[in-house]
């Protein structure tokens, strides 16, 4: 019988070191991979989460750090929402944004620093978004639209969440090289954008990373070369033959403008300028007629709607401009500019049942109808204007730019509506290509009620209160039972 061979016990012993640490060498591998290489879903049922291929090619593209510190102190329906974003937005950035969430009651020192810091209040509820000295502060009521509540017991209820949006674009606003100069022109009557009664406009403004600066073209022989966009407010007096040769040497050089006309204001020699571009700005008013009484009267306060296919409104569909004071109609002739490759689009129509009246004089007795011969049915009343575009918008490349509405009383502070905020500010990121900035649509939040009749409460209560602690009961009997055998 032979004789059984020794055991190895060395061997045995560096066996079992070998397969311990193969297993964290696997263990640690798994993990590695799990942390650098992984996916996420967003399963919410709004999917308020998911961030859009746009801010996902940005985050992809950057080349600095930014910071982003979320600071609600007060109570806020969206404290969540907006933390929860911010991770998505670090995570889809790899590391290129690093997130902070501050809350005062756990972390008071902290707090007590940012609040020093950035001026903050003692309920103020905001994103600090810096990067290399920029720094951008969004207000959670820029993150969210609410709908009032019929019942005054009850807090108005969140509508949509914007946080995206309000997000990607402080992105795009510090990661910018410098400010974005804007030139508002002067010298021919027209209301100064730092006067009193526009200050909402021009804190909207100075929030999308915009520096307004006035200017006269009788001090200049050409718009200097900083300048990122001119903006015309409700001129008065006309423009020299001098000065509108200013503006087309800017815009032959892909300056991009904003007009907003007075429709009261004989301005032949800028309506030539905007005419060469295929834009006539027409003699009239947009009006329309309602029975009073024994009387008819006249509405020159329009209400519009905003065109789509244009960048400008594309987040504005189904969405209604109103417009105080008078408003004036514009005719685009595309054919006349397409040698030039010159495209016009409409951004706002007059809504139904306005119309464009050619005999709008009434201190001359005018007679306020319809005529379909001399007038035209919900007319435009803002246009845009691109010279030197592609016709595929995924190929960017150097364009002049023009926007022209028909009124310019709208932007005032009494006069001011959400949604022509929206288009302003859409138009004028849309003037200076950060088309990041009009092209991420608010999450609309969806409210889920759960209506269960009479029959299933009572499943559910037998369930719960019944089935559920009867069975364990019942297993613990059984358990008991053998136990004692």
């Amino acid at each position: 019988m032979a004789k059984p061979s020794s055991i190895n016990r060395s061997r045995i012993g560096a066996n079992v070191i070998l397969q311990i640490a193969m297993f964290f060498l696997i263990v640690a591998m798994l993990n590695y991979l799990s942390f650098n290489h992984y996916r996420r879903w967003d399963f919410s049922r709004d999917r308020k989460y998911s961030l859009g291929e746009q801010t996902r090619r940005l985050l992809g593209g950057l080349k600095k750090e930014v910071d982003l510190k979320v600071f609600f102190a007060g109570n806020s329906d969206i404290a969540n929402d907006v933390a929860a974003l911010a991770k998505e937005y670090a995570d889809a950035s790899r590391k290129k944004i690093n997130i902070e969430v501050v809350n005062p009651y756990l972390n008071l020192t902290r707090a007590r620093e940012l609040a020093s810091q950035f001026k903050l209040g003692d309920q103020e509820n905001v994103v600090i978004v810096s990067c290399e000295g920029h720094t951008k502060l969004i207000n959670a009521a820029d993150m969210a639209d609410y709908e009032p509540s019929f019942n005054p017991l009850e807090k108005p209820r969140l509508k949509t969440f914007k946080g995206e949006q309000a997000i990607t674009g402080a992105l795009i606003e510090v990661t910018e090289q410098g400010v974005n100069k804007v030139y508002t022109l002067g010298g021919h009557g027209e209301p100064s954008l730092s006067e009193e009664g526009y200050s909402a406009l021009k804190t909207y403004l100075e929030r999308q990373n915009i520096a307004l600066t006035p200017l006269k073209l009788t001090d200049v022989d050409a718009i200097p070369a900083d300048a990122r966009l001119v903006v015309l407010t409700g001129p008065k007096y006309d423009f020299s033959e001098r000065e509108i040769g200013v503006l087309e040497a800017y815009w032959n050089r892909q300056g991009r403008l904003l007009a907003l006309l007075d429709p009261a204001s004989a301005t032949p020699n800028l309506r030539k300028f905007f005419f060469r571009l295929g834009v006539a700005v027409n003699d009239d008013r947009v009006l329309k007629t309602m029975p009073m009484g024994e009387f008819t009267g006249v509405l020159k306060e329009i209400t519009g709607d905003f065109v789509p296919g244009s960048p400008v409104t594309k987040r504005l569909q189904n969405v209604g401009a109103a417009f105080m004071g008078v408003t004036q109609s514009l005719a685009l002739h595309e054919d006349r500019v397409k040698e030039q490759n010159i495209r016009l689009a409409p951004l706002i129509r007059a809504s139904k049942g306005f119309w464009a009246e050619t005999n709008y004089d009434l201190a001359k007795g005018a007679k306020i109808y319809f005529d379909a011969l001399e007038d035209t049915a919900s007319p435009c009343v803002a246009a845009s204007v691109e010279k030197g575009a592609l016709s595929d918008e995924r190929v960017q490349v150097d364009s002049s730019r023009l926007i022209v509405v028909g009124n310019s009383a709208f932007i005032n502070d009494q006069a001011l509506t959400t949604a022509d905020l929206d288009f302003v500010l859409s138009g004028v990121n849309w003037l200076l290509d950060r088309d990041s900035l009009i092209g991420i649509a608010p999450k609309t939040v969806r409210n889920f009620t759960l209506n269960l009749s009479g029959k299933q409460m009572n499943s559910l209560a037998t369930v719960t209160m019944g089935a559920i602690p009867g069975t364990a009961a019942l297993l613990g009997l059984i358990a008991w039972l053998r136990r004692r055998r």
